[in-house]
């Protein structure tokens, strides 16, 4: 009793509802609070067991004689006070030692209290305004399963409304037999407290309003609010996953059981995956292929290069499709028809390549076969010297042997693909369209000799007799023609070449006369339409005249001494010579006479040949005079570098013609240095004419403007009034940069029209300053004012001025030489003289330029402050 009394005083000072029972479910003792919970004083239930005198008749989802009341439990009650209402509670058991043996503790909370209900509320808006975003979806159940946060995820995954679903038990989201067994899962956790699903992510299937199943991914989680348990179960979508998934196996499938040999490398060439075929082809297993290289199974007679070339395009982002001798594992040899593709992620980057192989041994060896079953028949039917053929069902040939060369001067392969009447002449083929009655082949029945009349690759006539026979498959269905050619046309070889002669001559566009050695003046006897068309006599003008006829005021007697004396010494001569048309206007004649012998070696005959060169010979002229103007516009430009006490400077124009509008200049004009480099719009001798200009111009301004002590920006200024009538009648412009060079202060003044800003190096320094101002081009409109700009240079600083000939240089590909490389290049060769610096800029220019041409003229000035 000593013990119970204990145990009292220390259950009072609790609020909650405390008892202590026995192991074997009796009453030990109990507090204060339960016996105001129960209705019970501990004496009416001590030594009686607990749960059968206070527990209603409804409830059964507990038993007192169960082992679980050995465990810690939290377990749901209804019990009937002694003043006979019914209330539910939490009962929280703890068992008062290690396996129970020395009883339990209880705890007993009422739910019927007034926090539960606002707690749950609480939460579940909380959990609303948390999670009602998310696209999965949120569903809270109580114990009995109804539910009571219907999420707007869970809306759209089930089809319900959140007003629909509320209240309803959870089972109507699952589909049968789930639906029917949920009610007992719930029982069965409240009666035995455990977790199976509980805190663990499982697949189920879900069930939407309108009866459909669909996969989901359910997590589900236990919480406990003012002693009351809920469940929170989040559902996830699956099926796209599924489909994917679904996708993928097919796929995997297909590639697996492909009769096609697929291999996928990373992008290093290491093996990751190869299908069964692909074990099979090459007699590896899949284990002694992954992570190795697929160069294991090159054979050495695959050519290095295919495999050089293969790597290259596919590195390069390019399918490579061709044929390869590769080796098994037992050292045979297989051929292979492979495709390999690169493979890219998302954002375009290669990652892995897959090879695609087809086994083509066999076909191979059966074409070899064939091939020289072929070489058989084509030797013998070379030996045998006619033109053996075979035609498909239309007459086109599918085969010929080499006699065709002899026959027609074509080779096979020009043969190929044409019909016999495509080989026909001219005439034959008009007269074979207009016969009546069918030709043989139309016929479909055997011919011979028949007479055909073609025409040489080279125009000649050619006849042959032709005999052919027709081949039927089983079917009686035509399948080809097989016949030979035989050639006829010796017999009339020599009437033949000489209408092929008079033909040619007449069809030429170089005139050509055949002129009577004998007779006196030595008249033409012959002359074809070209010449006519040349001198614009008709043919019976020139007949019977000499060359006479077309001499004038300006024929070259020099010229026509040396024909003379080649006709009366009987020998050729080529002479340049201007005659003159009908009409009276010049033409330049280069004119080549050949003497003819008969049979006993005595000249009867010359023959002239005339060409009308008078474009090429304008072209020559105007060619020359350009020259000329280029030298005398390099004449004008400094002809050697300019070496002062206090600076070095050289430059260099490069037109890209004979003539261009780039320009430079450089003078120490009373004390100061003056610097200049431009560009004029185009590269034609106007450009050329405009720059002189512009030269003598600034000269005279330079000269001007350094006793008045001008700046360069009103040099610029002056120098665009001058030139403006000018450059806009010529529809021209002018880029241009002028800098002073002031020792005494070694301020360097300057103003920029339009043109590159030149670079600055300075002595120490690691990278390279634009020089710029602001300036319109000179020409485009008057009244231009240009800013100007000033800068103190050091000794060893440098400069470089360069058009946009240098930066603008392209190679093959299209690249731009650019500023960047400029830099680099004048960075790199800053020890040099300024001389030598503009050479090596210059090569720099033309390695990257390679064998692409000029497309702009370039000027580069370098000047280093001493």
């Amino acid at each position: 009793m000593e013990t119970v009394a204990a145990d009292r005083a220390i259950l009072d000072t609790f609020d909650e509802a405390i008892c202590i029972v026995e192991s074997s479910g009796a009453l030990r003792s109990m507090n204060r609070a339960a016996e105001r919970l129960t209705g019970y004083r501990e004496g009416e239930l001590r030594g009686q067991p607990f749960f059968p005198r206070v527990l209603a008749p409804d409830t059964d989802d507990f038993e007192p004689s169960s082992p679980s009341l050995r465990g810690r439990q939290r377990l749901s009650l209804r019990i009937r006070r002694k003043d006979g209402p019914t209330l539910d509670v939490r009962c929280e058991i703890e068992p008062l030692s290690g396996n129970g043996d020395g009883g339990s503790l209880l705890k007993l909370r009422s739910l019927d209290g007034p926090n539960a209900p606002d707690a749950l509320d609480e939460t579940t808006k909380k959990l609303e305004t948390i999670f009602g975003g998310m696209v999965d979806g949120l569903v809270v159940i109580n114990e009995a399963g109804d539910i009571l946060l219907f999420s707007r995820g869970a809306e759209k995954l089930f089809g319900y409304r959140a007003e629909e679903a509320l209240g309803r038990n959870v089972k109507l989201l699952m589909p049968s037999p789930y639906r029917e067994a949920h009610d007992s899962y719930l029982a069965a956790y409240r009666r035995t407290s455990v977790k199976k699903i509980i805190g663990v992510g499982q697949e189920v299937v879900g069930r939407r309003k309108d009866g459909t199943t669909f996969p989901m991914y359910l997590s589900i989680g236990e919480i406990w609010l003012e002693g009351t348990r809920y469940f929170v179960g989040v559902t996830h979508d699956l099926t796209r996953l599924k489909r994917a998934e679904d996708r993928l196996l097919t796929l995997s499938a297909a590639v697996e059981q492909s009769p096609i040999a697929v291999m996928i490398t990373n992008k290093h060439g290491e093996i990751e995956y190869v299908n069964s075929r692909f074990a099979s082809l090459t007699g590896y297993p899949p284990h002694e292929l992954i992570g190795r290289n697929p160069r294991m199974l090159q054979s050495k007679r695959t050519e290095g290069d295919q495999y050089r070339r293969l790597w290259e395009s596919i590195r390069a982002g390019v399918e490579w499709r061709g044929q390869i001798q590769d080796k098994r594992k037992d050292g045979e040899l297989y051929w292979a028809s492979e495709i390999v593709t690169p493979l890219r992620d998302a954002n375009g980057e290669i990652t892995h390549y897959l090879a695609m192989q087809q086994d083509i041994t066999e076909q191979k060896r059966d074409k070899e076969a064939l091939f020289e079953s072929e070489q058989r028949f084509r030797q013998i039917a070379d030996m045998a010297g006619d033109w053996l053929w075979e035609q498909d069902q239309d007459g086109r040939y599918t085969y010929s042997s080499s006699a065709v060369e002899d026959v027609l001067g074509m080779t096979p392969d020009e043969v190929l693909g044409k019909t016999y009447v495509d080989l026909f002449a001219k005439e034959s083929a008009e007269d074979a369209a207009l016969k009546s009655s069918p030709s043989p082949i139309a016929l479909r029945r055997a011919f011979h000799r028949v007479v055909n009349h073609y025409r040489h690759k080279n125009d000649g006539d050619v006849f042959t007799e032709s005999t052919g026979a027709p081949i039927f498959d089983e079917g009686g269905r035509l399948v080809k023609w097989r016949g030979v050619d035989h050639d006829i046309t010796s017999r009339k070889k020599f009437e033949d070449a000489l209408r092929v002669r008079n033909r040619a001559i007449e069809s030429v566009p170089i005139g050509i006369a055949v002129w009577d050695a004998q007779a006196p003046r030595v008249p033409n006897i012959y002359v074809n339409p070209a010449l006519s068309r040349i001198t614009g006599f008709t043919r019976e003008e020139l007949l019977g005249h000499s060359l006479h006829l077309l001499r004038g005021p300006e024929t070259d007697p020099a010229a026509l001494e040396e024909i003379r004396n080649a006709i009366v010494h009987r020998t050729s001569c080529q002479v340049v010579v201007k005659f003159y048309r009908k009409d009276g206007v010049s033409f330049w004649d280069e004119l080549s006479i050949s003497p003819v012998a008969n049979e006993a070696g005595r000249i009867t005959h010359f023959v002239s040949v005339h060409a009308d060169i008078s474009d090429r010979r304008r072209v020559e002229e105007n060619r020359h005079e350009l020259e000329i103007a280029k030298q005398i516009q390099l004449s004008l430009l400094p002809n050697a570098p300019l070496r002062t006490p206090h600076m070095e400077i050289a430059g260099i124009c490069v037109p890209a013609t004979h003539v261009g509008g780039d320009y430079f200049d450089y003078f120490e004009n009373s004390g100061v240095i003056d610097i200049v480099i431009a560009d004029v719009s185009g590269h034609s001798v106007g450009a050329a004419l405009i720059m002189t200009e512009v030269r003598s111009t600034l000269r005279a301004e330079t000269r001007k403007a350094t006793n008045a002590l001008t700046g360069p920006a009103e040099l610029l200024h002056d120098l665009n009034e001058l030139l403006h009538e000018d450059l806009t009648a010529a529809d021209l412009f002018i880029t241009m940069f002028y800098c002073r060079f002031l020792p005494r202060t070694r301020t360097l003044q300057y103003a920029n029209a339009g043109q590159n800003p030149p670079l600055l190096l300075r002595a120490e320094g690691a990278v390279c300053v634009q020089l710029d101002a602001d300036g319109l081009v000179i020409g485009v409109m008057r009244a231009v004012e240009f800013k100007e700009g000033s800068i103190e240079l050091a000794a060893g600083d440098k400069l470089l001025f360069y058009t946009d000939g240098i930066t603008e240089a392209q190679n093959r590909q299209g690249d731009f030489f650019g500023l960047e490389r400029l830099s680099a290049a004048f960075m790199q060769h800053r020890s040099l003289t300024p001389r030598d610096l503009i050479k090596a800029v210059l090569a720099d220019v033309r390695a990257f330029r390679g064998e692409a041409p000029a497309s702009d003229d370039v000027a580069m000035v370098v000047a280093q402050v001493c």
